[in-house]
């Protein structure tokens, strides 16, 4: 019996389950609210978002400002929850 070559690829990826999640419903505008502007802490970061909030504070009569810095992969601290939770609208910054 005579076989021809054959060649099989396996993918190792596992399959990606899309969950339906709907994202929060936008803000009418900024005024009255709380917004969080956190960075990553690298360069250049903390002076955008110096900026951003002296624009935002020039444009809006904003309740708030909650200023925090976050790391990727670590998991925030209860405190950190605490802040993030009073605000209504977060700008992250990735600085380099």
């Amino acid at each position: 019996m005579n076989r021809s070559p054959s060649l099989s690829v396996l993918n190792p990826l596992a399959e990606s389950r899309a969950e339906s999640a709907r994202p929060a419903p936008r803000l009418s505008g900024l005024e009255g609210r709380t917004v969080g502007l956190y960075s990553n802490g690298k360069l250049n970061a903390d002076r955008l978002l110096d900026l951003v909030e002296e624009e935002l504070r020039g444009r809006h009569r904003l309740a708030g400002v909650v200023r925090g810095r976050y790391q990727g992969m670590r998991l925030m601290k209860p405190e950190e929850w605490r802040d993030v939770s009073r605000c209504d609208a977060i700008l992250l910054t990735h600085g380099d």
